[in-house]
């Protein structure tokens, strides 16, 4: 199964020098407004600087970028520029063929939540470079390693990904309002998510959020604007990879 390319977020980065004094938090920024579909950030690289980006399928990356830079460090310097995609589709359905594996990014094993798959990536390359070593040893013989290879990987991400994914999907969707509520509500759960969450592995804390009465609340404003946003989607034609020769 190909890749969903209409999840292919275009994405733009300024590093940002000759700030404000900026400390040491890294802050997100949500918002049809801001980043429609997805997020802004910030993260501090010095005193005086900072590297500030966002992603988005529905606006102009730069002129998003440049609004929330004039509005927030508005005597900067854009000392560099960096641009590129922020992949969210979520995994291939298969992952290897005969003679061929697939792991990292192109495999789509990431984090549709925020498009980061270092830690994950890294742990399926590592699975699939033994699978291919097994391989190797008989001389392409064994192609049952590279299934394995397939099975194993999703036996310990899968879960976890699909969870984001369910998140991702219906977390696009939402309006502001219901973006604000959220955030109040998670507001008054800062230290249990200091305590539980993992940045890399965020199933877990997701499911313990939706057990609490708060989020339960919002679930039927937070389902029905979810399910409008996928409808909306699903209707809408595919976007087509584009073919160089």
């Amino acid at each position: 199964e190909s890749p969903d390319w209409s999840q292919l977020l275009p994405g733009l980065q300024y590093e940002l020098v000759d700030t404000q004094p900026q400390g040491n938090v890294v802050e997100l920024f949500f918002g049809e407004r801001l980043a429609p579909g997805f997020f802004a950030w910030s993260i501090p690289t010095g005193d005086k600087s900072v590297r500030v980006g966002l992603a988005s399928k529905k606006g102009n990356v730069k002129k998003l970028l440049d609004e929330l830079v004039r509005d927030n460090w508005p005597r900067a310097t854009v000392d560099a520029t960096k641009s590129g995609a922020v992949l969210v589709s979520g995994p291939l359905s298969r992952c290897w063929s005969q003679s061929f594996l697939v792991a990292g990014d192109a495999a789509g094993q990431v984090k549709q939540t925020t498009g980061g798959g270092i830690v994950i990536g890294g742990y399926c390359g590592m699975l699939a470079g033994r699978a291919a070593s097994r391989f190797a040893e008989t001389k392409g013989e064994d192609t049952e390693s590279l299934r394995e290879y397939d099975v194993e990987w999703r036996k310990m991400f899968g879960s976890d990904l699909r969870r984001m994914r369910l998140a991702r999907r219906i977390f696009a969707g939402l309006s502001d309002d219901t973006l604000n509520r959220l955030f109040d509500a998670v507001r008054n759960h800062v230290g249990e998510i200091e305590e539980f969450a993992d940045m890399d592995f965020q199933g877990q804390i997701i499911s313990r959020f939706l057990r609490k009465r708060q989020f339960v609340s919002l679930l039927p404003r937070v389902a029905a604007e979810g399910i409008k946003s996928m409808f909306a989607r699903a209707i809408q034609p595919r976007a087509r990879q584009s073919t160089i020769v």
